[in-house]
């Protein structure tokens, strides 16, 4: 078990590469872009897209453009890479505590208090700000790969491999089902009625009867979440995203795979989503894309890998607040449910509902805008986020964790 811990050491970065943090910032956009009309603003009474933001009457082609790029590039792409940089954030963490010495059990409970926190931080964002929240999703499956830090990368690969099949298997039959059988289905996907309270204080009671629904769905949740979190995990321990150069073939494999997954069902969902093809074929291939859309994560964050090689010697202006966000990814989440909460509930400014997918997605980019300036003062300021400061100091204490690991300064 030791030496494949230690096998690990080559990946280690002496100094951090901009492709992770790019990619968090980037992600927060398109969780944004998707969050607006599936969960903050459901769209009322549209004719068509309402799982999209809406689109009232006939349409224009720029409405039709939006639903479009909404099917091919935003639903089922933000969260499966985010999914994916936490496995690789895992990883890292992984890394760090072995070359300080951590022997493995004393790793894996340095890392189980960390998540587990996680978890606490999540619960009170889902019951105060957002019934939506992922962080608590997160948590709990990053427990369970956590049990799993000393397994080879070959062992981890082929139960990503599994769980990816089974997510991808059980995706599949859903939308076959949902093609000859739609009376059986739901056909609206989108999580509705939730944030039509009138005072903050029964929406926080709704949230805090939502926390059920999360935790009872957790165990198919975790399966295709923990299927590409491994993915990252082993990124991580093999220096992909550190390494590109020397990881091209991989790296080039995964974007085809996720530029296949948006032509091939992202596409033709949108098609089917403006009545260019059959109307009946939208939630099926709504569904699928849940499944099949888990590829995508690795895929965009290959992509990015690619783009931007970069340390953080060589940060430039124009990726500087990309980075900045990326590094401060979890308090730039809850400012964005800040943000949505302040704007599109009845009890606040209740703008959203049925300003249509353009209005909607106007709201989205300028909730990530703010994020990102927010973030960029920050940066400048050299002050860490306030989310992350206050999960490092709960997770590691005061001193942080020792440069060496001692077993007498851990043993409280």
């Amino acid at each position: 078990m030791t030496s494949v811990l230690a096998s690990r050491t080559h990946s280690a970065q002496s100094s951090r590469y901009i492709a992770p943090d790019v990619a968090r910032g980037l992600a927060l956009l398109g969780i944004a872009l998707a969050n607006i009309p599936t969960a903050w603003a459901f769209a009322q009474n549209a004719d068509y897209a309402s799982d999209f933001g809406g689109v009232y009457g006939t349409g224009t082609w720029l409405e039709n453009l939006a639903v479009v790029f909404h099917t091919m590039f935003v639903h089922v792409r933000g969260l499966p890479m985010f999914t994916t940089l936490l496995g690789f954030g895992v990883g890292l963490i992984t890394l760090s505590l072995w070359r300080r010495g951590f022997p493995v059990k004393k790793a894996r409970f340095m890392l189980w208090r960390r998540y587990l926190l996680l978890g606490a931080f999540g619960v009170a964002h889902l019951v105060l700000l957002f019934f939506g929240d992922i962080i608590v999703q997160y948590s709990l499956t990053a427990l369970i790969l956590i049990a799993m830090i000393s397994f080879r990368d070959r062992t981890l690969m082929i139960i990503a491999c599994v769980l990816l099949g089974l997510t991808i298997a059980y995706s599949m039959v859903m939308s076959v089902v949902a093609l000859y059988f739609p009376e059986f289905m739901v056909m609206d996907g989108s999580i509705i009625g939730l944030g039509a309270t009138e005072s903050y204080l029964e929406y926080v009671a709704t949230n805090g009867m939502f926390l059920g629904v999360t935790l009872a769905g957790m165990p198919m949740t975790a399966v295709a979440l923990l299927s590409v979190m491994i993915i990252g995990f082993v990124w991580a321990r093999q220096g992909v995203l550190a390494d590109v150069a020397s990881h091209l073939t991989l790296l080039r494999a995964w974007v085809a795979v996720a530029g296949v997954v948006v032509l091939l069902v992202g596409l033709p969902w949108g098609l089917a989503a403006i009545g260019v093809l059959p109307p009946a074929w939208e939630l099926p291939l709504s569904l699928l894309n849940t499944g099949v859309g888990m590829l995508t994560g690795p895929g965009i964050l290959a992509l990015i890998a690619l783009i931007f090689r970069g340390t953080e010697e060589q940060i430039t202006p124009a990726t500087r607040a990309f980075v900045a966000l990326g590094r401060r990814s979890m308090s730039g989440y809850i400012l964005q449910s800040v943000l949505f909460l302040l704007i599109t509930q009845p009890f606040t400014l209740n703008w959203g509902p049925t300003a249509g997918i353009l209005g909607q997605m106007g709201i989205a980019l300028v909730v990530w805008f703010i994020t990102l300036m927010w973030a960029l003062a920050w940066d400048l300021l050299d002050w860490p986020g306030p989310v992350e400061w206050a999960h490092r100091r709960l997770a590691y204490g005061r001193e942080g964790l020792p440069a060496t690991y001692r077993p007498k300064q851990l043993s409280a």
